[in-house]
């Protein structure tokens, strides 16, 4: 049986970031929910490992400034060592997900949902779980 305090593989964590002005009122934890079955049906995590958080940015600036643009952004953190193939597939696949929860925002802004894979520098790394 799987023991998350015992466990030795790194977590991956999701930080999610969007601008104040999206049209959306997104669901959040369906929305980590969705993206987390993405990440557990590859294989390599439980779900117990994965940290997921959505970041309201009022403090950015898009472009020439128009009010009328607007971005999602998905950064998924991970140990290095997966395969570029994998890393591709979990992004189109969030980046699905993602495109599903903001319909109004897509419709009514110039908006950019973007998703990407980042490797975690393993020997820099350091946790503690209790």
């Amino acid at each position: 049986m799987f023991n998350p305090i015992l466990s030795v593989i790194i977590m991956p964590h999701c930080i999610l970031e969007y601008t104040n002005n999206i049209a959306d009122e997104p669901i959040w934890a369906d929305i980590f929910k969705e993206i987390h079955a993405v990440l557990i049906a590859t294989g390599e995590w439980h779900g117990v490992e994965i940290k997921s958080r959505a970041l309201e940015l009022t403090n950015y600036y898009i472009g020439n400034g128009n009010p009328h643009q607007a971005f999602v952004t998905l950064c998924i953190q991970i140990l290095a060592g997966r395969s570029d193939s994998l890393k591709k597939s979990i992004s189109e696949s969030c980046l699905k997900v993602l495109a599903g929860h903001f319909p109004l925002t897509l419709k009514q802004l110039h908006t950019s949902i973007t998703v990407q894979i980042v490797d975690i520098h393993e020997p820099s790394y350091c946790r503690r779980i209790n």
